[in-house]
């Protein structure tokens, strides 16, 4: 699998949770967008279609290496610290970008989804004893 950022191959991320590639080059990260909505819903988020989000089509992306179509940018997180991913509209998978550069193995990355995707989506962490 060639990496929609860069094209360069992509390494399989071992795991039992989710099929996950990340390329060796630029860091990011591509997985299936049902993996991606198991994975949230467990972990207490909506599903992908609400966390909310702006297209933003005049963005550059790259190329879905299973359907060979453009992907799409989808914008969000707060004002001070925007986020951003890329789908496919025909497949749906999700690639994620140069934040997950230094994640090296699975369990670290989906660690980090979690967090990207809960500041995506602007939900605050509730801190444990915390008055609420």
């Amino acid at each position: 699998m060639d990496c929609p950022g860069c094209s360069v191959e992509m390494a399989a991320l071992e795991g039992d949770e989710l099929s996950l590639h990340k390329c060796t080059e630029c860091g990011g990260l591509w997985l299936d967008v049902a993996d991606l909505n198991r994975l949230l819903l467990h972990h207490n988020l909506p599903g992908l279609e609400t966390l909310g989000g702006k297209l933003n089509a005049e963005a550059l992306t790259g190329v879905c290496h299973e359907c060979k179509v453009d992907l799409v940018s989808v914008d969000g997180g707060e004002r001070n610290h925007p986020l951003h991913y890329d789908t496919c509209e025909s497949c749906g998978g999700i690639f994620l970008e140069s934040e997950f550069k230094d994640t090296t193995d699975h369990k670290a990355a989906v660690h980090e989804m979690i967090e990207f995707f809960r500041r995506f989506s602007g939900r605050k962490v509730k801190k444990a004893g915390a008055a609420g």
